[in-house]
């Protein structure tokens, strides 16, 4: 069994998933049951025990406080790389990310009420230094609008100190088909979502394939840090998926989209827009420890080598959810540097086939007609230098002379 499935079997009840989905109940902890988790997390972080923190994390209200997260952080497996000097110019996009954080103002207030003015100035720099530190170390990756809202979660959990490296990371283990120069691998991801619906509830799966894919963009590509805004919510969510393999995304946007069955079931299937628009809003209400332990068991009931229509296998070799699975074992950054430059030539080399193609199309006819005057002068040219030229020609005399006659 692959490791990415270790993890979730040691953080997995064995209940099973009903039918929607919507009937888990979030139980919160009481303060003795807090205690003692707080103690197992910190008996975990001092015996490294890796295995642990993921079933911690992934139980009810995750590692609990942000204390503890930077604790259990220090103790996540890792390669220890130094990280690359891209250059010291700033990437073309310095303007477009400036952009961006000037409109996380109100997100900033309202995930920590208490930061004063002052002090949101000075998170928002150190965000801005953060994204750009980032990308200047890795100039191939590219910067995506809401590649903000995650860095911003590391940082408000992890303090500056612990999120520099940090960012890194989870851009390239986590966030790279994201980071690429065309949006193409990201629209695997959605029509993963699709597929795994399609696995655990064939009828709403039909029901909302009218719906474009694009409805789990704004969820997935951002580890959902852009639809929730409640900060204690967004770092609970975190201790899941950073936790577990990159594609656990997927699966937990598939069970927030089951859990809305009757919602979904009730709207008209031909108004795709509306679904669309629907899907792609997170509820209101959203019970992250139910969904959390519903996306776990539909990981293991659907794992992705078995979902429908072969969507796994057509996702490319070098996707961060192919490449980034052993949670236990994590690639270094220049191997994972090394794996982008690779999925970036596939992608020029796939566009290149899909530009010629279309030109072969585009002048089929011609291409035909030309074609066929090439097979016959080298047809000709064969005859001449066999000598068979003669005896066509016999060929066609006799064939005139007797249906000369007939006339």
């Amino acid at each position: 069994m692959h490791c990415g499935a270790d993890t979730v079997g040691a953080a997995v009840n064995q209940k099973q998933l009903s039918a929607s989905m919507a009937s888990a109940e979030k139980v919160p902890l009481s303060d003795v049951d807090a205690i003692a988790k707080a103690e197992s997390i910190q008996e975990a972080c001092r015996q490294r025990d890796f295995v642990a923190l993921v079933t911690l994390a992934t139980s009810t209200g995750g590692l609990l406080t942000d204390e503890l997260r930077r604790q259990a952080s220090q103790h996540r497996p890792s390669q220890s790389t130094q990280i690359s000097t891209g250059g010291d110019r700033y990437p073309v996009t310095r303007t477009r990310i400036k952009y961006n954080l000037m409109l996380i103002v109100p997100l900033y207030t309202t995930l920590k009420s208490d930061e004063s003015e002052q002090s949101l100035g000075q998170k928002k720099a150190e965000l801005f230094e953060l994204i750009v530190s980032a990308l200047r170390s890795y100039p191939i990756l590219s910067y995506f609008q809401s590649y903000h809202d995650v860095v911003q979660v590391l940082l408000l959990v992890l303090g500056k100190h612990q999120a520099m490296p940090a960012v890194p990371r989870i851009s390239l283990l986590r966030l790279r088909d994201y980071m690429l120069p065309t949006i193409t691998p990201a629209t695997k991801h959605f029509e993963l979502v699709s597929a795994v619906v399609m696995a655990a509830d064939p009828e709403l799966a039909n029901h909302i394939a009218q719906a474009e894919n694009i409805f789990a963009l704004s969820a997935t590509h951002s580890l959902f840090a852009h639809d929730i805004y409640d900060y204690g919510d967004i770092a609970r969510l975190y201790d899941f998926l950073l936790a577990h393999e990159p594609i656990m995304s997927i699966y937990l946007f598939a069970a927030v989209t089951i859990s809305r069955r009757s919602e979904l079931l009730e709207m008209p299937a031909d108004q795709s827009d509306i679904l669309t628009f629907v899907i792609s809003k997170l509820p209101q209400t959203f019970n992250i420890d139910a969904r959390i332990q519903d996306a776990v068991t539909l990981f293991r009931h659907h794992p992705p080598q078995r979902l429908p229509g072969f969507i796994w296998w057509r996702l490319s070799r070098y996707s961060v959810l192919k490449t980034s699975r052993c949670i236990k074992q994590p690639q270094s950054l220049e191997e994972a540097e090394i794996l982008c430059r690779k999925q970036i030539q596939q992608l020029h080399s796939h566009e290149l086939m899909r530009k010629r193609a279309l030109v072969l199309y585009r002048y089929r006819k011609p291409a035909a007609s030309m074609t066929a005057v090439i097979l016959v002068g080298i047809f000709s040219i064969w005859l001449r230098k066999t000598g068979h030229d003669r005896i066509l020609w016999s060929m066609i005399s006799t064939a005139t002379t007797f249906f000369s006659t007939l006339r």
